[in-house]
Order: structure tokens, then sequence, then C-alpha cells
């Protein structure tokens, strides 16, 4: 959030994010503007602010908390079991920390941004190659070409036009269409309901349709899944989030080139896979092009001295950790700690995505009938669909919750069906 861009914002609500205990932002449906009806999402200036405020207000003064910011980790020491190196980059000085419990490893699933992520392809001299970052500093342009797929691609582009920029002086270079969640469908507090909706949507459509195209085509149908361009039918689904407003403004760019990834920019071409397009030197090329979601393989959570925080559900790395950690408190072996937090891998294919979708759920309903975790969960504020009084009373609720146990079991029979069939 620190590296990141000025302009960037939560994909979700803020409700599902941040610690437990803790609300992040002001919790409420925007009334105007293109967020109305929807809890709103706080922007990266903000997340920063709340976890300064944890770290200053809570963590430091328990006495339990040593905070080391520019300081990098250097492995465990060689000539003392136990403890591990850390080191300053201010001067280099190296401290010895004595792990009692166990070390935690945040870093395996820590994402990638252009303003750290060098652009991954050649950059000839004379080119203007800027990270979203820079973007927002300079000061007349003409012309801007956007190299991207992801969330950032969709960031920018929407705030290209939001400051005024013709979509006629936009060329987007997208190597691959991809489906995208509607926000809609992934609303917590008195909205949840949407949210579980959603989940439903998935459910029933693979319960009913015999193949992947027919079960992405319903979902679609149900508007839970959206994709910027319905002419082009998309191969990647990495379980990014948007609103129908950010998607019909990117489709008022209609420079798209998918011509594969770029090779090298040049000051009159941009070299591509498949191809090349003109450019000139003046051109603002804007590096969106950073991994983003890392693709290291699942390690298991708990090991020998070692907790390894990775996704278990829902592409929801708030309710993964606090599951993780709570799993950690109870008086349980490390087997069968593994067992509740199994990791949830997405490969980021359409196939992959609903396969990471329905083991988030199957390990949902581990958690929600767990003797030490039912009550955790059923009541953490980072469960977005958590119980709240009154609900067991509600018939429209109960006439959902009715769907999806009616649905859960074709629709799971449909998705091991498709994965022995493969992509």
């Amino acid at each position: 959030w620190i590296d990141s861009y000025p302009f960037v914002r939560l994909h979700q609500p803020s409700g599902w994010y941040g610690v437990g205990s803790t609300v992040l932002g002001d919790d409420r449906i925007a009334t105007d503007g293109p967020e109305a009806g929807h809890y709103t999402r706080v922007s990266g200036v903000e997340i920063q602010a709340y976890f300064e405020a944890l770290m200053r207000d809570r963590f430091l003064p328990s006495g339990q908390v040593r905070f080391q910011p520019k300081t990098e980790y250097l492995g465990e020491a060689t000539d003392q079991p136990g403890e591990h190196r850390v080191r300053s980059l201010f001067g280099g000085e190296e401290t010895n920390v004595v792990v009692r419990e166990r070390l935690v490893d945040a870093t395996w699933t820590a994402s990638r941004v252009p303003q750290t992520y060098p652009p991954p392809f050649a950059v000839a001299d004379g080119v203007r190659v800027v990270t979203p970052t820079e973007l927002t500093r300079l000061g007349a342009v003409d012309r801007v070409v956007v190299v991207g797929t992801g969330k950032t691609a969709f960031d920018t582009g929407v705030w290209l036009l939001e400051q005024g920029c013709p979509p006629a002086s936009i060329t987007w270079i997208r190597t691959r269409d991809a489906w995208l969640n509607n926000v809609h469908f992934m609303q917590p507090g008195t909205l949840a309901d949407l949210t579980v909706e959603g989940t439903v949507g998935f459910l029933e459509a693979l319960a009913t349709r015999d193949t992947l195209d027919e079960v992405l085509a319903e979902v679609e149908r149900r508007e839970v899944i959206l994709r910027i361009d319905p002419d082009v039918w998309p191969t990647v689904f990495r379980g990014p989030t948007i609103s129908t407003y950010e998607v019909d403004q990117l489709r008022r760019i209609t420079d798209v080139v998918r011509r594969g990834r770029v090779l090298r920019i040049e000051p009159d071409r941009i070299v591509l896979e498949h191809g090349e397009v003109p450019t000139t030197p003046d051109t603002v090329h804007v590096h969106c092009a950073a991994p983003g979601l890392p693709e290291r393989p699942p390690v298991p959570v708990f090991a020998d001295g070692r907790i390894t925080v990775q996704y278990l559900t829902r592409a929801s790395m708030p309710l993964s950790s606090a599951a993780i950690a709570r799993t950690e408190a109870l008086d349980l072996d490390d087997e069968e700690r593994n067992r509740l937090c199994p990791t949830n891998f997405m490969d980021q294919t359409p196939l992959g995505y609903l396969q990471m979708l329905l083991r988030g759920l199957a390990t949902e309903v581990t958690w929600r009938g767990h003797p030490d975790l039912k009550d955790w969960f059923t009541t953490t504020r980072v469960n977005a669909t958590r119980s709240r009084p009154g609900e067991d009373r509600d018939p429209a609720r109960q006439a959902l919750y009715g769907r999806l146990l009616e649905a859960i079991g074709p629709a799971y029979a449909t998705l091991e069906r498709l994965s022995l069939a493969g992509p």
C-alpha cells in the first residue's frame, strides 16, 4: 500500500478488510456517486493510516511488539539454532531474534506493484515509460498507452477518463481478457445477502449447466461476473472485483491491442509477440504489467517452527489470516491445524477460480461445524456473511440458504467432472 499508486482503493468494501476487532473506514453505504447503494471502499492512504494507528496506539503500548521498519530478514542463524538474523537497511547493523514459538512468513502471497517491479519488457532510450504513480505527477499529456491486463490497468484507465482524458487518446495493450467479479455481489453488513446470492449464482450455474463455458455464461447472465469486451470470451479469472460503472467507463476505450505481450518499446514502435503498433517519443507508456498476485505453489500453513500465511477461502486474506491465528491458539497438533486451514491455490484460469471458490466453501463449512471455531467464524467482523440477530427468522434469507444447500451437492459433482476433463 505504501508503494502503490495514489488513486488506489480496495477492490472490495472496507468491511472485508483490516483486523477483526477494529472497523476499517466508516462502514457506510454510499448514497451518491458511482458507488451509491454499496458499502464504501477506502483509499490506500486511509489503509496506511489505519495500520499506523493500530501499531502506534495498540501494539507498541502493549509492550509485546517491537516494530522494526527498514529492516530485512536474513534467515536463521547457522551457528545459533532458534535464532534468526535481521539487518537494518540504514547502517547495516545486524540483530539476532530468538523465535520462541514460530516464525510467521507473510511474504509467500505478497503482491507486486509497478512502482517496485520493473517493466517486463525492454525500453529503448528516448521512450517515456512511467508507473501509475509517476503518471499522476506529469503535466500535459497528449497520448497514453496503458500496458497491462489486471486491476492496476483497470484503475489507471478509469482514472485517466475521470481526469478528462479523451478515450481516443488512450491505447490499451491487453494481452488477455479476464472475468471480473461484480462488486454488487460482494457486500458485507446489511447487504451480505448479496454476497450469498452471488455464491448461489455460481453454485446454481454449476448445478444446471454441462460445460465450463455454459457455467460462465450463466453466471454472467446473472451479472455476478462481468467482462469488459462483450465480444471477447475471457480466458483468465484472477478474482478481481469491479463495478458496472468502471466497466462502462473502460468500454469507452476502443483502441485495444491484442497481439500478445509487449517485448520492447522503441521511440517509433511497440514490438509485441504477434506484431507491432506505432508509437511516438512524446507518447506516455504506463507500466501496469506487474504480476500482482504471486504464483508460488502452496505449502503447509503450519510446519515446524513456522507459519506461512496463505489464502484459505474466497481469495480473502484478512479472513484467511484471522482463521490461521485463531487455529494457532487452539490446543491442536499441526496435522489437525493444517486440516482446518488447507491452502487454497488459484491458477488464474476460469476453472481454477471455480475450484478455489468451492474449496473455500468447504473450508468454511468445516469452520462452521468445529466446536472451537464455529463461534469465532460466525461472529468475526472479517467474515462478510457472519451471523446477525434475527436472521433465522427472515424468510428471504432462509430461502436463499435453502437454494445454496440444494445446489451445493450437484455443483461439486459438476466441478469434479469438469476438473477431470481439464480446462
